[in-house]
């Protein structure tokens, strides 16, 4: 039941992003034109729609992504260092990495009404899911 408030936020975030500051400031207003440059590492098929449409704002917004993990069996997620209640387990978690301003891409991901969990991580990647709102 939630995913479609989220989907339906998610969409408004992207649709609000589009204002006449941007065109003030000399920003690209039709960022969310370009198309999204995104190289998955890992499983797709079972990412989320709202993560997807998440990471596609963000390779539009930043440059292009990497994906690096979604889904996870529970010996690799162990094996990785993960929680035992991870949601990679469920493939509702990807971890990514951009090239952007990581302030930048951070302060997008916290703010961004799809994302629940979110952090960046020392090595320079990124863990966005869909649970509930928390960072470590």
């Amino acid at each position: 039941m939630q995913a479609k408030p989220r989907l339906a936020a998610a969409m408004l975030l992207a649709l609000s992003s589009i204002s006449l500051t941007s065109c003030a400031s000399g920003g690209d207003i039709f960022y969310f034109l370009r198309p999204p440059q995104i190289t998955w590492n890992d499983t797709k098929w079972c990412v989320p729609l709202e993560l997807k449409l998440v990471l596609n704002q963000i390779a539009r917004k930043y440059g292009p992504v990497q994906i690096h993990s979604t889904f996870r069996w529970p010996i690799e997620n162990a094996r990785k260092g993960g929680k035992p209640h991870s949601y990679h387990l469920s493939c509702r978690a990807v971890d990514f990495s951009v090239k952007g301003d990581s302030g930048q891409v951070l302060q997008y991901i916290r703010s961004h009404p799809s994302v629940g969990g979110y952090s960046r991580y020392p090595q320079g990647f990124y863990h966005i899911d869909n649970g509930p709102r928390r960072t470590w």
